[in-house]
């Protein structure tokens, strides 16, 4: 019960994460769970398995698949029987679903000692196929075997210690072998790794001796940055050669070495390397680079960290795109090297005081937020603590890590094969998807149905990656080891490519539960891709075995008949966006005397067909209701395939009444009456439940649309009304209004008001916004001479509007953010005088400060008459003082006048 519980609530958490809506398929019939967030996405089918019968799990049974497609047979690494299994794909041909097998080859058979078989590749030319075999001891020298396309052994090639991967050239004129050279477990010898180079420029004969030479890695090649894991040991020691890619000429190759997080570039001509450069660190600080670092939170807590992690990669693949050629890179983590002798394994808690986080290492976090986040916890065990690290990082000169370093990733990567640099990451997108298409078993093990068992450690663990063409669009497909399913990337721009679909045949049972064989194909570890043109059925296949499982999935994919329009026409209205075949959603908008359309879907397949609504009469008038009209065209091709296309066709209204959305903090519009709305017309918005405080929001949408259309907004309660435009309001942030009853109580007069009082404001992101609007009450008496008063905050009284009155609503036009109510005047005045009247009777202060009588403007009030005749008697004795004074002053002049005569 409690597991229950526990992924009822994950799922739950996980309806909040993402805006959009994942698209799932889950076909019991066929055991595939596919996942998309697109419209139209990668067809992908389940068409059959192989079975290699080891009877443990996680035991190795398959582990990378070959196919040869002049006799449609593959070939299939078997590590737990350390075999080579050969199997019959034409059966899928057949329509059958259990691939048989046709032969196994053991490491007897091979005529040598060896103690495994790591790698397969066929020769283009269907020449043979060859196998990279260790040596018992995997410190001495391996071998790649040669044998014909039916499992006969031709010849053997001894080359380094460890040959971990084998691969040919395009040309087919060399077989290259990734030595991997890993160390005992005692230390005590670490061979060399290299890349061997066999010539098979003039084929593979029986019992012929195939000349062979090998490039080592010297320290001059090596960039200065290159991590090195052990310090003791020399560069050509310490790097290991995991994979190989080769350019379409044959001239260049590719080799990823996966602990030193390094890749190196060989000359096939001159069969030396001519750089070995490092892949650098992930920034998990910066926004597209996000990740959950803890198995101990019981929570997906996708989010920035200061983390630095290793690349890393695993699988890789190399693709020419408009004439530029790209490696991919599943960027796995790796294993740490842990030895006996040696380990570097650690988890950050214990590390954590030897840390000196320094700020200028991350470009998301300043030093401040750095200690911040030291000081918060970042160390223990449900943050960052149990993430593992190693101690081979880079160490300042007090011998303390300036940043946290991590495994993996957790991504697939494009670099330029001329440069050597970072093209495009997919950062943190494999993890948001499982977390939004499997939140249940987010990063859950290979070896059990878990909930985020391997937050701590490389998180899904991208182990593979190949390219492919389907119905001429590239693809990029990268198997998550641990997650058990596959990433499905479209390529057609290179330097962003976009999310397409993941798809499993993974059969999680029980949370906590080990995995058994009804867990379907488990750890994909190779992938093979066959083009339509030599696949055994004649479209592409994807072919993905599965080391924990022992399985091997045959996937097919893509569409075998054209299913898109070609165009959509229609006799009223313009499509918006524009007609294309790849969209699948319209919306066109006409006039409200518009009633009916004629619409004319056109396929680009004449075998294909068509329907509107289900109905194949495409002549057929469609009638047009106000407002929001639906229409389904749907094509059928020749095969049962289907696309849908859908239209939405708006008639437009020139006045929408509707109810306001009532929620818990106010009142909301309706998506569909804004949408509806013709130019210059009026939405007359009803407030549905009454309450004092109403609050209606507009989202900057909604505001938008209105203002381009000139929109008249109606706001309707019982008692009163709000007429306002969108001109002043700017259309990138909402609008909040607010009209707010009033007690009474709260202002000075205003029982005396024959209506409730009312606060209008106007809102933009908390700040006040004037605007013209018309505010109407509803008077009971319209016949009396009534008038809205605003409250004046500055001289705390009411202020007179006036009103226009039509039939019982009293109206003003205001720009005032303001509280307002309807009075009588006469009301009003005789309150007025009655608190003057009170308040001349109160008696006079004793000022004792001043020793004074003194009476303030605020305490005492004169009656109106007594103040009108103290101003004209005040006004007459000036007038007579000036009189006066002009007359002594004109006789004064006089009198001068005179005494100078």
């Amino acid at each position: 019960m409690l597991k229950f519980f526990r992924a009822l609530i994950v799922s739950c958490l996980f309806f909040t994460i993402f805006t959009f809506k994942p698209l799932m398929i889950n076909a019991a019939e066929n055991e595939l769970s596919y996942y998309s967030d697109k419209e139209q996405s990668l067809a992908v089918n389940f068409i059959g398995r192989y079975n290699s019968g080891a009877p443990p799990i996680d035991d190795g049974g398959t582990e990378i698949v070959a196919y040869d497609p002049t006799t449609k047979h593959a070939f299939s690494v078997n590590g737990s029987e350390k075999s080579l299994d050969i199997m019959d794909l034409s059966v899928l041909g057949e329509g059958k679903k259990e691939i048989p097998l046709l032969k196994r080859i053991t490491l007897s058979d091979l005529g040598i000692e060896a103690g495994d078989v790591t790698s397969v590749v066929n020769d283009p030319a269907g020449r043979f196929i060859a196998i990279s075999v260790p040596a018992v001891n995997k410190v001495n020298p391996g071998h790649v075997v040669f044998l014909t396309t039916s499992g006969d052994v031709l010849t053997t090639v001894e080359v380094g210690a460890l040959p971990d991967m084998v691969t040919i050239t395009p040309d087919g004129k060399k077989v290259l072998v990734a030595n991997e050279g890993e160390p005992s477990d005692d230390y005590s010898v670490n061979p060399e790794g290299s890349v061997s180079i066999i010539d098979v420029s003039g084929g593979v004969k029986k019992g012929v001796e195939l000349k062979v030479t090998t490039a080592r890695f010297s320290n001059q090649i090596v960039e200065e940055d290159v991590r090195k894991v052990h310090p003791e040991s020399t560069y050509a020691e310490d790097l290991e050669p995991e994979y190989i890619v080769v350019e379409p000429t044959s001239d260049y190759a590719y080799i990823v070495l996966q602990e030193a997080n390094a890749m190196a570039k060989l000359n096939l001509i001159t069969g030396k390397f001519t750089t070995v450069k490092s892949l650098g660190y992930k920034d998990y600080s910066i926004s597209s680079n996000q990740l959950d670092g803890s198995d101990k939170d019981d929570q997906v807590n996708i989010r920035n960290w200061p983390v630095l992690s290793l690349y890393q990669p695993d699988g890789m693949d190399l693709i020419e795109i408009n004439g530029k050629s790209y490696i991919l890179t599943a960027n796995e983590g790796g294993d740490a090297q842990d030895w006996d002798a040696f380990s570097e394994e650690a988890r950050v808690k214990d590390l954590q005081d030897k840390y000196e986080l320094r700020g200028d290492l991350y470009q998301g976090y300043t030093q401040k937020e750095l200690d911040s986040l030291v000081e918060n916890g970042l160390f223990e065990e449900e943050q960052l603590g149990r993430l593992k690290t190693s101690i081979s990082h880079p160490m300042n000169e007090t011998g303390k890590y300036e940043a946290i370093y991590g495994f993996g990733g957790r991504s697939f990567s494009l670099w330029s094969a001329d440069t050597l640099e970072l093209v495009y990451d997919s950062g943190s997108e494999f993890e948001r998807y499982i977390a939004e298409f499997n939140p249940t078993y987010f990063h859950s093990n290979n070896d059990d149905d878990s909930f985020e068992s391997r937050s701590d450690d490389k998180g899904v663990e991208p182990e593979s990656v190949i390219t492919g063409r389907v119905n001429g669009t590239d693809y990029a497909f990268i198997g998550l080891e641990r997650q058990g399913g596959i990433m499905v990337y479209d390529l057609t721009n290179p330097n962003a490519p976009t999310f397409d679909s993941y798809f499993t045949t993974r059969n999680f049972q029980s949370l906590d539960m080990e995995v058994t064989r009804d867990s379907g194909d488990i750890a994909p570890e190779g992938l093979t891709f066959i083009p339509g043109e030599k696949s055994p059925t004649g479209n592409p296949v994807l072919l993905v075995a599965h080391e924990v499982s022992g399985t091997i999935a045959a996937y097919e994919l893509g569409k075998s008949s054209d299913a898109s329009l070609e165009d959509l026409k229609l006799d009223n209205g313009k499509l918006t966006p524009s007609f294309s075949p790849d969209v699948k959603k319209y919306e066109v908008e006409v006039a409200e005397t518009i009633e009916e359309l004629t619409l004319s879907p056109i396929a680009h397949s004449s075998s294909a067909t068509v329907t509107i609504n289900g109905e194949k009469d495409l002549t057929k008038v469609q009638k047009l209701a106000p407002g929001d009209n639906f229409f389904q065209i749907e094509v059928t091709a020749e095969d049962g395939t289907k696309e849908l296309y859908e239209l939405h066709v708006t008639r437009l209204a020139s006045f929408i009444t509707t109810d306001l959305v009532s929620e818990k903090d106010g009142f909301f519009l309706q998506e569909e009456a804004t949408n509806n709305l013709a130019d210059n017309g009026v939405l007359e918005l009803h407030v549905p439940v009454e309450k004092d405080q109403t609050k209606v929001v507009s989202s900057p949408e909604q505001l938008k649309r209105l203002k381009d259309r000139n929109s008249q907004v109606h706001i309707i309660k019982p008692d009163v009304r709000l007429k306002f435009d969108l001109k002043s309001f700017q259309t990138d942030k909402s609008l909040t209004l607010y009209m707010n009853k009033v007690k009474a109580s709260e202002l000075e007069k205003a029982e005396q008001a024959e209506t409730n009082v009312y606060e209008v404001i106007f809102e933009q992101e908390g700040q006040a916004v004037t605007s013209l609007f018309q505010l109407s009450f509803l008077l009971e008496d319209p016949d009396q001479d009534h008038q809205i008063y605003h409250w004046d905050q500055n001289s705390s009284s009411w202020k007179e509007m006036g009103g226009v009155i039509d039939q019982s609503w009293l109206t003003v036009d205001s720009t005032r953010l303001a509280k307002f109510a309807v009075f009588l005047p006469e009301n009003l005045m005789e309150s007025t005088n009655q608190v003057a009247q009170e308040k001349k009777e109160e008696p006079i202060v004793k000022n004792e400060e001043n020793k004074t009588d003194k009476v303030t403007s605020e305490e005492h009030y004169l009656p109106n008459t007594a103040t009108f005749t103290y101003n004209w008697l005040l006004i007459g004795g000036l007038i007579l003082v000036i009189g006066i004074s002009l007359v002594i002053l004109t006789a004064a002049r006089r009198k001068r006048i005179e005494q100078e005569k």
